[in-house]
């Protein structure tokens, strides 16, 4: 798995590209399955609630990470493209209102 990160300074754009050794689609999956979703997003000793992930072109979702001493975050957001090569959602920190941001993944066979 190789991951590159690029911020450009003085943009409001963070790049990350992520190399997984499997097929776009079952990346694809591991994006929208609920199940799956909940067992990779997120701290690692956070458990995660999962309470509406509707990942579907106008479907939404919100989920809340709980750490050791059950404190809560939440986060919320619209899918508003969910197609088999990419994804565009917005994503917003319930502690943190108002403040959303737009989020696009694009899946490709790199062979």
């Amino acid at each position: 798995m190789t991951t590159r990160i690029t911020a450009q300074p003085g943009t409001p754009f963070i790049d990350i590209e992520r190399e997984f050794n499997a097929a776009p689609a079952q990346v694809h999956r591991a994006w929208t399955d609920a199940d799956l979703v909940a067992r990779w997003l997120g701290p690692r000793d956070y458990t995660m609630n999962m309470f509406d992930y509707d990942a579907r072109s106008g479907g939404s979702y919100r989920y809340v990470h709980v750490d050791k001493e059950g404190q809560e975050f939440g986060f919320r957001g619209v899918f508003h493209t969910v197609a088999p090569d990419r994804i565009v959602q917005t994503f917003e920190f319930e502690g943190w209102p108002g403040q959303v941001s737009v989020e696009t993944a694009t899946f490709e066979d790199l062979g």
